[in-house]
């Protein structure tokens, strides 16, 4: 590592690896996340949860049937409680009403 001047306006110093510019943060910050404190974001498993054993489903199978772009973390992050968008939320139910041929609403499957 070659320590070189800085650009104009650069955030901290410039180091050169490689022939390329690489700027420095100063004092090492990291960006914390804007959570305000009181926020539960775990909240126990859902009734979700439930519902999916009696019908003998797996994330795979909302995933599957979902008809929107929709991941297995979404659906397990639904399963152990964690905090969902109301977006999510209304994912999860119609992919779940889908794949247990189903009419549950959104109050049913989460208690938070």
């Amino acid at each position: 590592l070659t320590t070189t001047t800085p650009y104009p306006r650069s955030p901290g110093p410039a180091v050169t690896l490689r022939g390329d510019p690489v700027h420095l943060l100063k004092n090492k910050q990291r960006v914390e996340s804007k959570m305000p404190e009181g926020v539960i974001r775990n909240l126990g498993e859902q009734p979700l949860a439930q519902l999916m054993q009696t019908h003998g489903l797996k994330p795979h199978n909302l995933v599957v049937a979902s008809k929107v772009q929709m991941t297995h973390k979404m659906v397990t992050r639904a399963i152990k409680g964690r905090r969902l968008s109301p977006n999510v939320k209304c994912t999860v139910r119609d992919a779940f009403n889908l794949a247990a041929s189903t009419s549950h609403s959104v109050s049913e499957l989460f208690n938070y």
